[in-house]
């Protein structure tokens, strides 16, 4: 997906921050924006695709940055007023 997405404000979880630092958190926000997925499987990037080309529904985006370590990008609320996307650790959820 070449075009960036519009993914409204971005809330990160405290224990994102605890693990990852600034710059790593900038690259996958950019990344989730840019359309790459990271580490979703086909059907969950199927479904990427699909919301961001209706612009409805959710986004979601999974990074391994370290052997133990996801860190998640939602966007929910495509296409709405409530547009806003999150970013945290699983465990966090």
């Amino acid at each position: 997906m070449a075009a960036r997405l519009v993914i409204g404000p971005v809330d990160v979880d405290p224990g994102v921050r605890e693990w990852v630092d600034a710059e790593t958190l900038q690259r996958l926000v950019a990344r989730h924006r840019r359309g790459d997925w990271g580490e979703v499987d086909a059907r969950d990037a199927r479904a990427n695709v699909r919301a961001a080309y209706l612009q409805q529904g959710r986004l979601r985006s999974v990074y391994l940055v370290a052997r133990d370590l996801q860190v998640w990008v939602i966007t929910n609320n495509l296409g709405t007023d409530s547009l806003h996307t999150r970013v945290l650790i699983p465990a966090d959820d």
